[in-house]
């Protein structure tokens, strides 16, 4: 999917991928320099401009449809959009421009400038306004501006949340959802909007609305009639073929007329669907439905017709025992359509590949033969076998689109994102999720929107990405809110968000109208029960909790999805029984173990089931436990001398010290209402921190997502980070090489600005030197050169593109087939047999993206890979930064312990330039 795509509403969006997505991920600081010398001297020799022109009141339309919360600036006038998007915008007034900054109104300032079209200088000054719900907004709407919808739509739901009566927020949270194709959500913030009898405003807001009800109204029910009809044909055999209408939406047509087909209980009910057949045949391209038509009517319905009439029971989910009826049809020949359809609707029952194959050894329908390709895979994915599973829901995918069957197209995609997204390959489900939508919304296949939108807010869920989840699954309930299943999807996945949220009421509230229509919860159901149980409890946790977990066995989930289940076991029944859900968790770690190469569920499953044991030993009292098993967890023996050890777990937070005398001292909180932040300053306890005041060195072992912030211990102290090793043995005795990487020629499309060349002065006294620059600078040229290199210096941009890594990712300059990035995956395969120092200077290097469960750092990949020590940062760093890092590495090579390097170097620099808070972003991992 790359270039230009259609959102199900119209609305055009960018999806590039590779390098040019890459682009849309930077995270770069806004050098702004705003030359108010100049404007001063420009109006001391020119009249002064009328002020009104400041906010465009003279235009008599509005350039922007955001709205923005200066009252001058907000004043009603018809949009009127851009006539191409290189329309140049009117340039700044300068004269009142520089009054207002004169008075001190940086928000004035901003605002001038969005309005004029220059939304970076306005992100700028707003930047450095006072922060308020205006404040937010206006920044918020700038964000819209710029494409990045997601920052813009968290500030707007915080803004809301503070300011429920704000209306610039909510319409500018109108126009974005809109934008983003949620058009239900984004019709009824407008209706609220209208309501508010705003002149001009009011009016437009209830335009929006209404155009956007219509055109969802009239799509949706379309497709309920012809669903409706097909229905009403299969509870009343002589109710009319809606046959014309069937042109409209082949796919939903084609999947009812298989029901309708195998439901019909004599030959002459059989030849009704001729006329079907022929329209839906013409569809994609072929004579299949006709001659399925025909073979069917040729059979014996003497023992077909009471088969027939029981399946129709199946089909419309009144069958009191279907795994009795598929016995029955498994010893009727003239009923293998029958058997191979109730396997594919009941997964409960056993079936194995082998009788797939013999029960479509003589299909030729493609339709068939697609369904059953998609039922393999799950069978592939129970019996471990991912690769293979992936490899057939591709392949048919690419059979279905051959074949003209675009709503078999929509459910593989859907398939493959829930694969994607369960794998931790979070970017690919997303994009296999958002084409499923577009694909379903081109089709007029409403019920398959809904699906696609759950997948979509599944995905996004994962990358903690909450507002734009929570408005996925809004706009499902709104399109879908008779559906049972969507309606429990959509609850159970907001249930999980309020938990994300620290609001265990309103999940436990999601969670009971999850379960309103009489769905089980599912695993992930299980999971929230497990935390409410502990968080807001009621009596019939425990039961619904065990008969959930009843329900996970082969035949319904894979080796993975099993583990979990024993996790969650393990999670509940540790706040009740200290010991004995400890042994279960410990069973969740053991089963995970040989799983982890390739089932993304079991890591999870092992990550958790290390932070909840933990967390529970801190409840109990049992502090040193809590060392062991952070240590175990990360795979490094208990450092000997001084050590901090921290886990997290929603709202609990263990911390344990060992001081310079072995003193041991522990911390437990459960009131944490907040998610983690990207500086961790004080989470460890002042008494622990004081613990450690005399140590030379501090080891710290922190679990995830601890590992990969900043803060965890004061600027002061010498400490590091210690990572596991991998099982790499101990490093070769190797010649000194210093690697220096710079001068790199990333990608234009990254948009990344010039970093200064590293200096000779930097390079000072370094034997067996081995610099590559520019085009030399290759991801593959780089690892080849580090394998043997016993120092490294990467002088790059660190770059978030979730689509290459979980980890930030360094940019290279690009290679023959296009490689740009380094990436920790890369790392992670190779081995650096010099144990070399590492220093990566690039920006933001060791920042991890947000992902629910796991951490897979930069810094963690090089110790993995062997090196004995990797300096990166979790913020930008300015571009001259490479004298600090020359300057610990001195004292490194004069024989101090790296730890306190950092640490001395980073006071002389506090000492010197008090204003260089970027050193305290500056992590060690060793």
């Amino acid at each position: 999917m790359t270039g230009m795509q259609r959102t199900p509403r119209g609305t055009r969006l960018r999806e590039d991928t590779g390098v040019k997505r890459a682009g849309l991920a930077v995270g770069l600081v806004l050098c702004v320099a705003v030359g108010f010398g100049a404007m001063r001297a420009w109006r001391q020799h020119a009249p002064a401009p009328d002020s009104r022109a400041l906010w465009l009141l003279d235009l008599p339309t509005r350039p922007l449809e955001v709205r923005l919360s200066l009252g001058a600036a907000d004043a009603h006038r018809p949009y009127a959009p851009p006539r191409s998007p290189d329309t140049l915008a009117r340039p700044v007034p300068l004269g009142p421009l520089s009054a207002l900054e004169e008075q001190g109104d940086g928000h004035g300032v901003a605002v001038s400038y969005l309005l004029h079209g220059d939304t970076e200088q306005a992100l700028a000054h707003l930047a450095r306004t006072a922060p308020s719900p205006d404040r937010d907004s206006d920044q918020a709407a700038a964000l819209l501006l710029r494409g990045r919808h997601d920052e813009a739509l968290t500030l707007l739901d915080a803004t809301l949340e503070a300011a429920p009566d704000h209306a610039q927020a909510r319409w500018n949270r109108a126009v974005l959802t809109r934008d983003l194709g949620l058009s239900l959500v984004a019709a009824t913030t407008f209706e609220q909007l209208a309501a508010k009898a705003e002149p001009g405003w009011s009016e437009e807001a209830r335009g929006q609305a209404q155009s956007l009800r219509d055109r969802l109204q009239s799509r949706a029910e379309a497709w309920k009639a012809l669903r409706d009809a097909f229905l009403t044909r299969l509870r009343t055999p002589d109710a009319p073929l809606p046959v014309e209408a069937s042109g409209r939406f082949p796919g939903l047509a084609r999947e009812r007329f298989y029901d309708v087909l195998r439901t019909s209980q004599d030959a002459a009910r059989v030849r009704e669907l001729l006329p079907l057949a022929k329209v839906l045949d013409h569809a994609s391209g072929d004579t299949v439905l006709e001659a399925t038509v025909q073979r069917v009517a040729a059979l014996d319905f003497t023992r077909r017709a009471p088969l027939a009439r029981e399946y129709a029971k199946l089909v419309l989910d009144e069958h009191p025992a279907p795994a009795e009826l598929i016995e029955r049809l498994r010893k009727e020949d003239s009923a293998r359509d029958l058997l191979l359809e109730a396997l594919l609707r009941t997964p409960g029952v056993a079936r194995t590949q082998e009788e797939l194959q013999a029960l479509t050894r003589d299909v030729t329908d493609p339709w068939i033969l697609s369904r059953v390709a998609q039922e393999g895979a799950r069978l592939d994915d129970l019996a471990g076998q991912g690769a293979q599973a992936g490899d057939r829901l591709r392949a048919a995918l690419s059979e279905c689109r051959a074949r003209k069957l675009p709503l078999r197209c929509v459910d593989l995609l859907t398939r493959l994102s829930q694969r994607a997204t369960a794998s931790n390959r979070l970017v690919e489900g997303e994009e296999a999720a958002r084409a499923a939508w577009q694909e379903a919304a081109a089709l007029g296949e409403w019920e398959r929107e809904g699906a696609a939108l759950v997948m979509l807010a599944n995905a996004t869920r994962f990358q903690v990405r909450i507002a734009l989840s929570r408005a996925y699954l809004m706009e499902t309930l709104a399109r879908q809110p008779e559906d049972c299943l969507a309606r429990t999807q959509a609850h159970r996945n907001l249930a999980s968000l309020a938990l994300m949220r620290f609001r265990p009421r309103e999940a436990r509230q999601e969670l009971e109208d999850s379960l309103a229509c009489g769905q089980t919860p599912g695993l992930q159901g299980a999971w929230i029960l497990a935390d409410l149980a502990r968080l807001d409890p009621r009596p019939s946790d425990e039961a619904r909790l065990r008969a959930e977990l009843a329900r996970v066995t082969p035949l319904r989930e894979n080796a993975g999805r099993r583990v979990l289940a024993t996790l969650i076991a393990g999670r509940f029944a540790v706040d009740r029984d200290w010991r004995a859900g400890q042994k279960e968790l410990r069973r969740a770690i053991a089963d995970a173990e040989p799983l982890l190469r390739s089932n993304a569920d079991a890591k999870d499953a092992r990550v958790v089931a290390y932070r909840t044991l933990a967390v529970s030993a801190g409840h109990a009292g049992a502090f040193r436990e809590v060392l062991d098993v952070v240590a175990e967890s990360l795979q490094v023996p208990l450092p000997d001398g001084c050590v901090l050890a921290a886990a997290v777990e929603d709202e609990r937070t263990v911390t344990v010290a060992r001081g310079h005398q072995g003193q041991l001292k522990g911390h437990y909180d459960a009131s944490r209402t907040t998610p983690l932040r990207d500086d961790l300053s004080g989470l460890v306890p002042g008494e622990l921190v004081d613990l450690l005041r005399d140590c030379p060195s501090v080891s710290v072992l922190a679990a995830p997502p601890l590992d990969s912030r900043s803060g965890i211990l004061p600027p002061d102290l010498a400490w590091s980070y210690r990572v596991g090793t991998g099982a790499h043995g101990p490093p070769t005795a190797s010649p000194p090489m210093h690697v220096v990487v710079s001068d790199v020629e990333p990608p234009a499309t990254l948009r990344l600005a010039r970093l200064p060349s590293s200096a000779e002065v930097d390079l000072e006294g370094a034997q067996r030197l081995l610099r590559l620059k520019g085009s030399q600078a290759t991801p593959e040229r780089v690892l080849e050169a580090m394998e043997q290199a016993t120092d490294i210096d990467i002088h790059a941009h660190g770059v978030v593109d979730r689509a290459l890594s979980d980890a930030t990712v360094i940019a290279l300059s690009p290679q023959q087939d296009g490689r740009y990035a380094l990436t920790a995956e890369e790392l992670r395969r190779r081995r650096f047999l010099g144990a070399p120092l590492v220093v990566l200077g690039a920006c933001s290097a060791a920042h991890l993206p947000p992902l629910l469960h796991q951490t897979s750092s930069l810094p963690q990949a090089f110790v993995a890979s062997g090196a004995r020590a990797v300096f990166a940062a979790t913020a930008e760093i300015p571009n001259d930064a490479g004298a600090f890092f020359r300057a610990v590495r001195e004292r490194i090579l004069s024989g101090t312990e790296p730890s306190q390097a950092l640490r001395a170097e980073r006071l002389d620099w506090h000492e010197k330039q008090p204003g260089m808070r970027w050193v305290d972003k500056v992590l060690l991992y060793q």
